[in-house]
């Protein structure tokens, strides 16, 4: 219960792609931190979620410009844990958040939560907008996101992310209906390592067929195989993961 693992996720792939064009269409990437916390032993479910809300009405409090996102983990190593995440960031606001409210935002934290804090863990992902097919802006939020992480082998990243961006050229040109977005670990866990979120409606959804099965209809079976070695030539190991909105412990500016 105490894995990492499931803060990231990624992907690897193929030959050269111009990525030059895409990314100037995407917007410029961004950084998400990952809060990874579990339930103190000895601590009621109910108590640790008392204090994360009592913690989020002090982010109200102060007029936090930053949107704070809590998920349960439903699946694997991690399952009864939460992650608390805020994205979109540039390095920059970073740095300006913590010197406003960093101090303050841990005092409140130890006091409103007080000791119903389990292990925790802090990491930082940079979106990589270029290689994503990012949701529409108007996309209602979903319940639940999966989450698939990557461990890539050392030195291969720019061949694994050459990869996902060819794989996402077929999927569009397929009209492939599922988005998702690609992160990279810059800090907090073992690197080279990727993660890629998929918003997901309801449970029903992790039986759909994936995005390379998803191709051998347009691409030919054969051509989608390659595709998905290219990926699995470039990785050590792969974990998935499924998370559930808590949009109730959560807070949101207005």
């Amino acid at each position: 219960m105490r894995s990492p693992v499931a803060s990231v996720v990624a992907a690897a792939v193929i030959a050269l792609v111009p990525l030059t064009a895409r990314a100037q269409q995407a917007p410029p990437d961004t950084v998400t931190q990952v809060l990874r916390q579990h339930v103190k032993d000895g601590v009621s479910v109910a108590q640790y979620e008392a204090g994360r809300k009592k913690h989020m009405a002090w982010h109200k409090a102060q007029n936090d410009p930053w949107t704070w996102n809590v998920y349960e983990i439903m699946t694997g190593p991690d399952t009864g844990g939460y992650l608390i995440t805020s994205r979109g960031h540039s390095w920059a606001d970073l740095d300006t958040w913590q010197d406003k409210l960093g101090a303050a935002d841990t005092a409140d934290a130890q006091a409103s939560m007080a000791g119903t804090q389990g292990s925790t863990e802090m990491s930082y992902w940079t979106q990589l907008n270029a290689i994503s097919r990012l949701p529409p802006a108007d996309a209602p939020p979903s319940k639940y996101l999966a989450l698939t992480l990557f461990r890539t082998k050392p030195g291969n990243g720019q061949a694994f992310e050459a990869a996902i961006a060819k794989i996402n050229e077929a999927l569009t040109a397929a009209k492939y209906p599922v988005h998702s977005i690609w992160y990279r670990l810059a800090s907090g866990g073992q690197a080279p390592a990727y993660v890629v979120v998929t918003p997901r409606a309801n449970l029903a959804a992790l039986g759909l067929p994936g995005p390379v099965a998803s191709l051998a209809g347009s691409l030919g079976p054969a051509k989608a195989a390659e595709l998905g070695k290219a990926i699995y030539d470039n990785v050590e190991s792969i974990t998935t993961e499924l998370l559930e909105s808590r949009a109730d412990l959560g807070y949101a500016p207005k």
